[in-house]
């Protein structure tokens, strides 16, 4: 039985007529081919080719297979295109789910600088409220996943990307805005706009007053930290909000500064323990990655 490069090099020298043009199409020296052509036929136990003065002329059986070497050779060439389009994809689809907060700054960044690199991929991106992550996920309506929460399902993986910080949200014409940080005792009379009892984000707030002994009474309740965000910017009062929702916040109504307590949270990743990630997808995790770089509050 031959192997594939024995079937390329009988290939080659049926094509060209010689051993020289052989060697010039599979990139390879002379006595290379010549090699192989002898091992080939010594396998086979027959001549492939007449040797005359006008070049190697094939035997009638191997003039025969020139249709069967062509498929062969058109397989692997399919085969090597395949498997370079899996390591540079050209294109794609790639459904992104993630909490409200990250869909207002971070994951909107890392889908413009993907869509620059990637302008054929096809994009979805939708917001998952906390109990839809592993449906979502496990249905493959989603590909992957974000957020500042973990998901408790032996189904999905989940990966840690970047450990996260609360920030605070004033006016920008509010007492505090000039401060480089705040510390909640600071906040104690000031007007508070909390979230939910049921949200995450006020559990992990709340968690963080009693370590600091501090009482901080919200005098509206929002559920999504969108609505916080524009409640400061419309000068309503002070908010506390992570810093993966802010992100670059470009606005010149809102001023944020670090908070002197720190709440331990992860910004995490989650796909189905039975999908494993696509190359889009890693693509997609390194601009999440490379914006996090770019974080103003990610290293304070």
């Amino acid at each position: 039985m031959l192997s594939l490069r024995q079937i390329e090099t009988v290939r080659a020298v049926l094509l060209s007529g010689s051993i020289t043009g052989a060697a010039r199409m599979l990139n390879v020296s002379p006595p290379s081919v010549s090699r192989m052509l002898k091992h080939s036929e010594s396998l086979v136990g027959m001549s492939f080719f007449d040797r005359t003065a006008n070049g190697f002329v094939p035997r009638p059986e191997i003039a025969e297979l020139l249709t069967d070497l062509e498929a062969v050779h058109d397989g692997i060439l399919r085969v090597n295109r395949r498997l370079e389009a899996a390591q540079r994809p050209i294109g794609g689809k790639l459904a992104i789910g993630t909490s409200p907060g990250l869909g207002v700054s971070l994951v909107p960044r890392a889908i413009k600088a993907m869509y620059r690199e990637l302008p054929d991929v096809e994009l979805t991106f939708d917001v998952l409220h906390r109990d839809e992550f592993a449906s979502q996920l496990l249905l493959q309506n989603v590909d992957l996943a974000m957020a500042i929460f973990d998901v408790d399902d032996p189904r999905i993986d989940s990966v840690p990307i970047d450990a996260g910080r609360l920030v605070c949200l004033v006016p920008a014409d509010h007492r505090l805005a000039h401060r480089d940080v705040i510390a909640l005792a600071d906040l104690q009379t000031e007007d508070i706009i909390g979230f939910n009892q049921s949200q995450f984000q006020q559990a992990m707030i709340e968690r963080l007053l009693e370590q600091a002994g501090v009482r901080l009474r919200p005098f509206l309740r929002v559920r999504l930290t969108v609505s916080a965000y524009f409640m400061v910017a419309n000068g309503a009062g002070v908010a506390l909000l992570d810093s993966f929702t802010v992100g670059e916040a470009p606005s010149d109504r809102v001023k944020v500064i670090p908070l002197k307590e720190q709440a331990g949270f992860t910004l995490r990743l989650f796909h189905s323990r039975h999908t494993p990630l696509s190359q889009i997808a890693e693509l997609f995790i390194r601009h999440i990655r490379a914006c996090l770089t770019s974080d103003p509050f990610g290293e304070i």
